[in-house]
Formats: structure tokens, C-alpha cells, sequence
């Protein structure tokens, strides 16, 4: 139905309007694979992160560690920062009656939590005046399958063209079109201004999902790609496409997509 299209189209030039660059939220489990069995969860909501460390005293016994950090910054590449107090925390016997009045949360130090694109950070801990740093990543425990059909937006930025070339569009909307098997994936996007095929291969980190391959557009450009941060909700999902160009240095395309797939 059209009020379907237009309410659709109106969402995802919503989502559009803070694509990144990057993966736009640090939640998400990381750990070290070289060092199984500690690791850290991170909730992101707005400028401020949640971090909870599953880590070990030096008894071997669980030590509870939380911290709530603040977003300092970005460097270069746009990747945050956050840094803040660290604690330890005691409290009731989980059997038991819980008593709130008898959780004890002890500042012990600070923990600064810096990403490095999507998937790697470095998190630097002080517990007691120890310091630890460790370079972490998300943790998937479950691929997502992102076939489907979905309702998508792009913005495209070309930079370092050539002196007679006219960008095919800025802004366009269509179907995208996504066939995602195992590490295979797919992806037909049918906008008003252009058509354009891109297929590779498919790996994830926590939630965020990468593509790298090759494309061949329907009015003659054609290349190789790199699709990342590719996050999702339940029915939406946002990404860029970073493409090769005959004509330009380099081409970026911020896509959004809302899926059609009924409930």
C-alpha cells in the first residue's frame, strides 16, 4: 500500500540521518579468544557506557567489577572513547532474602575503553592500583541470516573524481534484496537512479555484520566493496557500502533499510 511505502521510505531516511562511518553503539559482549574465560559487557546507551567485567580475584574466586563510563571522544576515524570509575561490588547471598541495603560497591579504579573500528577495542583497567590493558572484540555466539526483502534508502559522497563525471545519484530509494546463505551473501539494490548487484563473503562480530567482495552496477561502474557496520533491530538495518569506482578515488554509500517480510 502506498501509506505503507511512504511511512516505510520516512524511517529509514530517519535511521539514515546518523549513519556512520563505524558501528554506532559499543554494546555488545568482547572478549580476548586467546584467553577464553573472562571478558567484559558493555550496554551503550546515548554518551555513556555500562561495563561489567566477568573476571577473577587473585584467590580464583568470581570478582564483580562495573564501571560507568562516559564518551570523551572520537579520533580520527570516528571510533568513540569512554572512560570512567571502576568498582567492585558484595552484596546478599542469591538463595536468600535480597536486602539492596547490603549491596557494598567499593571504588577500586578506572577503566577507558577505546574502539579501533567495529569489531577491536583496547580497555585499560585499574583494580587496587593493578593495571591491565588487553585488546578485546565482540564475541558471536549466533550468525544472523539477513536474507530478505527490505524497503532502503542511500546517500552516496564521491570524492577524487574525475572532472566530467556526474554522479548518478546522492540520494535514492528502492528494494534491497538479500539472499544470505552461510558465509555467502548476495545483494540486489533496485533504487529509482541506479542498479547495482553486490556479492562476497560474509563474516560477523557480536551483532555487527561485515561483507567484502565484488559489485557490478546495471549502468556500466563496476568494482570491488566493502559493506560494515551492518547492524540491525528486529525489522531495520543500517550500513556502508564503501566502493571501488572507475572514476573516483574513493565512494561511500550510507544505506538503511526497513524489511517488508511480514511479522
Amino acid at each position: 500500500m502506498q501509506w505503507q511505502r511512504f511511512l516505510a521510505i520516512v524511517f529509514c531516511w530517519a535511521l539514515l540521518g546518523g549513519a556512520p562511518a563505524h558501528a554506532s553503539n559499543v554494546t555488545d559482549h568482547w572478549w580476548t579468544p586467546s584467553e577464553s574465560g573472562w571478558g567484559m559487557s558493555v550496554t551503550q546507551q546515548g554518551d555513556t557506557a555500562f561495563i561489567v567485567f566477568f573476571v577473577y580475584g587473585a584467590d580464583g574466586k568470581p570478582l564483580w567489577l562495573h564501571g560507568t563510563a562516559t564518551r570523551y571522544g572520537f579520533d580520527m576515524e570516528r571510533n568513540p572513547g569512554f572512560a570512567g570509575p571502576l568498582y567492585r561490588t558484595t552484596g546478599p547471598w542469591f538463595g536468600g532474602s535480597f536486602d539492596p541495603q547490603d549491596v557494598r560497591a567499593t571504588p577500586v579504579g578506572e577503566v577507558v575503553f577505546e574502539t579501533h573500528g567495529s569489531d577491536e577495542a583496547a580497555v585499560k583497567y585499574t583494580v587496587d592500583g593493578i593495571v591491565t590493558t588487553r585488546t578485546v572484540q565482540r564475541l558471536t555466539f549466533r550468525v544472523r541470516d539477513w536474507s530478505g526483502l527490505y524497503r532502503g534508502v542511500l546517500r552516496a559522497n564521491y570524492r577524487g573524481c574525475a572532472a566530467d563525471f556526474i554522479p548518478p545519484y546522492t540520494y535514492d530509494d528502492g528494494l534491497v534484496d538479500i539472499e544470505h546463505v552461510g558465509n555467502s551473501f548476495r545483494m540486489w539494490i533496485d533504487g529509482k537512479k541506479a542498479a547495482c548487484m553486490y556479492t562476497g563473503t560474509y563474516t560477523q562480530h557480536g551483532r555487527i555484520g561485515e561483507v567484502a567482495g565484488t559489485y557490478q552496477c546495471a549502468d556500466g561502474p563496476s568494482g570491488t566493496f566493502r559493506l560494515s557496520g551492518l547492524e540491525t533491530t528486529e525489522r531495520t538495518f543500517g550500513a556502508r557500502l564503501q566502493t571501488s569506482h572507475p572514476s573516483c578515488s574513493a565512494a561511500a554509500v550510507d544505506v538503511a533499510g526497513m524489511s517488508l517480510g511480514g511479522d
